[in-house]
């Protein structure tokens, strides 16, 4: 209890020296990237209401369903984890002409590492190198990399999913994730998967990897994250995007 106390007080002080509004009460609804959802919304979800006297109604739905949910009206505020115009792309890409971006703003609150994992049983720690050959599927199998004759699984969320469209982007330089993968719906799924097969390879950071996996050491992949709107964010907008940068700052 003193814990969250201090966390309303430190959204309620921050607000006010941004020169904000009085608090009033209302709903705001926000979609969009799990990678914010479970670092920094979910977590702190009760002291950012209670500091800024917002009710927020949260649909964790990825980047690419985030921002069609803008685009269309249905939310206030995306969740963003990754560039805005690699989500309008890969949308485009599979119904063309279907979403522009145009007036979409996005304000960053911060940056979450993320990392790659495998079933603790596995003793191989790939390379960025191997990594990268794994995930583009040009390396198939553990005993190539002095492992156990297994074909290797990679396992990955759906296309249009912010934490693999920043792999695609910044760890792949554009490449497409291997069309092997195992495809899951949240990034939560991917350590599930990657615990219960020993032949597996994924990704994750702070809000999804758990005991249950091994992280595979130093390489990590900073995908920044923010919150984005139509045009620039009205008072209670922008009133949730002060506090999440609060939280998002101790987010690593």
């Amino acid at each position: 209890m003193r814990h969250r106390n201090i966390h309303i007080l430190a959204v309620t002080c921050a607000l006010t020296m941004a020169g904000a509004a009085p608090l009033a009460a209302a709903d705001l609804k926000v979609s969009g990237a799990a990678a914010v959802a479970n670092t920094v919304i979910m977590p702190n979800k009760a002291a950012i209401e209670a500091g800024t006297g917002l009710t927020l109604a949260v649909t964790v739905n990825g980047d690419g369903n985030g921002l069609k949910d803008l685009v269309a009206g249905k939310s206030d505020v995306m969740m963003v984890a990754a560039p805005i115009a690699a989500t309008e792309a890969a949308i485009n890409a599979v119904a063309p002409g279907s979403i522009s971006a145009a007036g979409i703003e996005m304000q960053p609150v911060g940056a979450i590492a993320i990392r790659f994992i495998v079933h603790p049983s596995n003793p191989i720690k790939p390379t960025e190198e191997q990594l990268k050959l794994i995930l583009l599927g040009k390396l198939t199998n553990w005993k190539e990399l002095g492992g156990a004759d297994q074909p290797i699984l990679v396992v990955a969320e759906m296309p249009g999913f912010g934490t693999r469209t920043n792999i695609v982007t910044s760890f792949l330089g554009g490449e497409e994730i291997t069309s092997s993968a195992r495809l899951v719906q949240a990034m939560v799924q991917v350590a599930q998967v990657v615990a219960q097969a020993p032949a597996a390879l994924g990704y994750g950071n702070a809000g999804s990897i758990t005991p249950a996996v091994t992280v595979v050491p130093d390489i990590t992949v900073q995908q920044p994250i923010g919150f984005a709107t139509k045009g620039p964010a009205g008072a209670d907008a922008q009133r949730l995007i002060e506090a999440a940068r609060i939280f998002g700052a101790a987010v690593k």
